[in-house]
């Protein structure tokens, strides 16, 4: 039997909501399976496969990972613990998809590439987003040269992040953001760059190439990380990128890039996009390119057809990209004063 009909056999390290999307979305596809879970909190690994019908469920990461049915192992934890969690799953045999962001830093970065080389097993980066149909289709069009050369991005990811019990007042009012929750917190990587803005950021980096300069602006809220921010990138082209990331406003999400013959608007939510629209002089064309579940499976299948060629990286998302968008994020921090404890 060919490779390409054995199934791949997912392990899920965390049993946060973005495992259940991932592993919803598995349940798409006829050719992978998830096969078990592991959390540190052995009721919460049960309920979590109970949840999703998951026959392997583990008490610890160290046994997951040591779990002889599983050939990959899809990091899901937050990602202060991304550099510990892919190189334990790479130095047990197992391949790695490593939720975004990467890691903490370039230099965590490249010490979790650098196992994956020596091990030879393939490491991928979890930025979904870049794994649409509708951004296959951006760079088709791209490389056919239908809007010319790319001068210009112009892209955001905020949100407006809501109260939380812990952060209202016996009056009703909102008394500060709770500094425990993953997003605010320091000691968890927390601030909008490094959760949302790191979107807009890859963006740029796959349609314009690594960044030769940034800049940035912030504003840093009480709880010590950024809440705001513009962030400028230019490149060696000469093409620029305008990004903006918040958690106290709901932005456009929207993303549109323009060439010197024409532009490409990608509808919002373009991180989970389904339509765009490509205008040249007075004329524009729509394209609309539907899909079912949370969408993590269009990451999968491409990890899954890379793997199966023998491949140890991606092509659209390579070891150097993860590195290069790494880099670009502790460039546009350190203008804004965020650092974290553990850096």
């Amino acid at each position: 039997m060919s490779n390409r009909y054995i199934p791949l056999r997912w392990g899920i390290l965390g049993a946060g909501s973005i495992a259940s999307r991932f592993t919803e979305s598995i349940a798409l596809l006829s050719d992978q399976n998830v096969v078990a879970v592991g959390s540190r909190d052995a009721e919460k690994a049960a309920a979590f496969g109970s949840k999703h019908s998951i026959p392997n469920r583990h008490g610890s990461y160290e046994a997951l990972c040591s779990d002889a049915e599983v050939d990959a192992i899809y990091v899901a934890t937050p990602h202060t613990f991304h550099k510990e969690h892919s190189i334990l799953a790479l130095k047990s045999g197992k391949h790695v998809l490593c939720e975004k962001p990467f890691t903490i830093n370039r230099a965590e970065a490249e010490a979790v590439v650098a196992v994956a080389q020596e091990t030879g097993l393939f490491l991928m980066e979890g930025m979904w987003s870049r794994f649409f149909p509708v951004w296959d289709k951006v760079r088709a069009l791209i490389a056919e040269g239908a809007i010319g050369k790319p001068r210009m991005l112009y892209a955001d990811f905020g949100f407006r992040c809501g109260p939380s019990p812990s952060n209202v007042g016996d009056d009703g009012k909102i008394i500060g953001l709770n500094p425990q929750a993953r997003l605010f917190n320091p000691e968890l990587g927390g601030g909008a760059i490094m959760d949302v803005g790191i979107y807009p950021v890859s963006l740029a980096q796959m349609l314009l190439g690594d960044p030769d300069q940034v800049a940035c602006l912030g504003t840093i809220g009480h709880t010590g990380v950024d809440e705001n921010a513009g962030m400028l990138l230019h490149f060696p082209s000469g093409a620029m990128a305008i990004t903006s990331t918040s958690f106290q406003v709901s932005t456009p999400q929207s993303a549109t890039l323009i060439g010197e013959h024409g532009k490409i608007e990608v509808a919002a939510p373009w991180w989970t996009p389904r339509k765009l629209t490509l205008t040249r002089g007075s004329e524009s064309e729509v394209f609309e390119l539907p899909f079912d579940g949370p969408g993590f499976q269009f990451e999968a299948m491409h990890f899954a057809e890379r793997l199966r060629a023998g491949h140890t990286q991606s092509d659209i998302l390579t070891h150097s990209d993860s590195l290069a968008v790494m880099g670009a994020l502790d460039n546009l921090r350190s203008q804004i004063g965020l650092k974290y404890p553990m850096e």
